[in-house]
């Protein structure tokens, strides 16, 4: 999943939310990242890696791949994530009570209050996210293909992606189901992950 719904998925606090971005943007050992950041944080990143794995062999990661241009298949974890986080923001209200305005907003508060934890490439890509508000871009065609060009940009090998809003429009409806058959199993499984990782503090 991308950085919505990592975000969504955390617990309700800013360690834990921060956490789980950071998991994008950070590597190595838990044990080694714990002698940086608060055991809250910790176990967001950690939760963070563990959505990743469950989504990443989900049965409906495989249906969405073989939806993709074979060019763009191999970078189907990438662009899968950003298309379901255009689908969360379009059915934002089905899986949380807080409006998404209102709850990115909260966010970029909580990690412009935080600059100690802002690791890596987020510290470098934060201020174009929360002026432009990225977050809330997702559910837009238009913000998809902006977030697909942009990341195509990092780097020549992954530069296939940037037609990947093709893709999208074509299965529109294909990859909209998929989302939300998968959601709300990925809901439960996170729910279950966090009573069997209470925080140690």
């Amino acid at each position: 999943m991308n950085y919505l719904a990592h975000l969504l998925l955390a617990d309700d606090t800013a360690p834990s939310r921060i956490g789980n971005l950071l998991g994008d943007f950070t590597r190595g050992s838990l044990e080694k990242l714990g002698e940086i950041y608060p055991p809250e944080l910790i176990r967001g990143i950690s939760m963070h890696r563990d959505i990743d794995r469950f989504t990443d062999s989900h049965p409906s990661f495989r249906v969405g791949r073989s939806l993709l241009h074979p060019s763009r298949s191999r970078f189907a974890g990438i662009v899968l994530d950003i298309y379901y986080d255009h689908f969360l923001s379009r059915h934002w209200e089905k899986f949380s009570s807080v409006d998404l305005m209102s709850f990115t907003q909260q966010v970029y508060k909580e990690i412009e209050a935080h600059p100690q934890w802002q690791a890596g490439r987020l510290a470098d890509i934060f201020p174009s996210m929360m002026a432009t508000n990225w977050l809330a871009g997702y559910g837009s065609i238009e913000g998809i293909e902006h977030t697909l060009v942009r990341m195509s940009q990092r780097s020549p090998r992954i530069g296939a992606i940037a037609g990947s809003v093709d893709d999208l429009k074509a299965h529109y409806a294909d990859f909209e189901q998929l989302f939300l058959s998968f959601m709300p199993e990925l809901v439960s499984f996170t729910e279950g992950w966090k009573q069997a990782h209470p925080l140690q503090l």
